[in-house]
């Protein structure tokens, strides 16, 4: 018998896990017996307990892998615990977004994904840290966390209610004062890039690199309205590049200074801060993958 896997399902995820929940199991289960191997799976309650779950069990037993059932969130709360360990995350990308799982060229079926899980590799990419909040594909502020605030509170996930939210809250947004690494600059939104997309596809920086030990850091700054279609169509069509009202930088750390505490997210996820400093830096291979 091979060694068993861990599985930790958040059943709130996306926009049919919640409904799917006996066949992801019963997928789950299959698959791991057609290849010689047992999956013990976990359900989440709040926010924050994949963490815990995740904690409790590592010592447990010999996990070949840790897999994340559900969507960037969930996977970032898998992940957090696994930095800095031998034991690697699997994904099996059923959330909204799935930003990580689409950088890096997973399926997006459950089938497909999990017979990706079973039969892939290992590879190991970076993480980063926001004020030592772990997060290992984007994070931000601006318009982005705004945006990601408004879609917490709503009942539906998916793209279509992400659109719906980012297209009301675009018209009434106002850009926001910076100090980035000591220089002042009033910016649309601030992104800090450890993989390409935000999720659902939407590439902010299109040349981010998981395993090359930098952060892409992205600034968009105050635009024309008439400039929000060209945006958008460079987000979800990969060819987001630096222009008058974009800049692209690359580093190991930034220093980010703000007048009042910002809103921010990490992977998608919407956070007040209660201090106006941010600290992001890049943690180089420090996370196990399965691809």
């Amino acid at each position: 018998m091979n060694r068993p896997y861990l599985f930790i399902l958040n059943p709130n995820s996306g926009t049919s896990i919640g409904r799917n929940i006996t066949t992801v199991r019963e997928k789950i289960h299959a698959f791991a017996k057609k290849h010689g191997t047992t999956a013990k799976i976990l359900f989440t309650e709040e926010r924050a307990h994949a963490t815990t779950l995740v904690t409790e069990h590592l010592p447990l037993d010999n996990w070949k892998a840790v897999v994340a059932v559900g969507g960037d969130g969930t996977v970032n709360e898998i992940a957090q615990p696994l930095v800095g360990s031998d034991t690697p995350i699997g994904i099996l990308p059923l959330g909204s977004g799935n930003g990580l799982a689409r950088h890096l060229g997973l399926p997006l079926t459950l089938d497909a994904a999990l017979k990706r899980l079973f039969e892939g590799t290992v590879s190991t990419i970076d993480s980063a840290e926001l004020n030592g909040i772990p997060f290992f594909c984007t994070a931000g502020m601006g318009f982005d966390a705004y945006v990601g605030h408004l879609f917490s509170q709503q009942k539906s996930r998916g793209l279509g209610t992400y659109v719906n939210v980012s297209f009301r809250a675009y018209w009434s947004y106002k850009p926001q004062q910076f100090r980035l690494n000591g220089t002042d600059t009033r910016a649309f939104s601030l992104s800090f890039a450890n993989a390409g997309q935000f999720g659902n596809n939407a590439w902010i920086a299109p040349q981010a690199n998981l395993q090359d030990g930098l952060l892409d850091i992205c600034t968009v700054k105050p635009f024309p309205q008439w400039y929000g279609t060209t945006l958008a169509y460079g987000l979800f069509t990969r060819q987001l590049k630096k222009s008058r009202f974009i800049e692209y930088q690359r580093a190991e750390t930034a220093i980010v200074e703000t007048d009042k505490p910002p809103m921010i997210h990490y992977d998608g996820e919407p956070l007040q801060l209660d201090t106006n400093r941010i600290e992001v830096k890049i943690k180089p291979g420090s996370l196990h993958v399965i691809v």
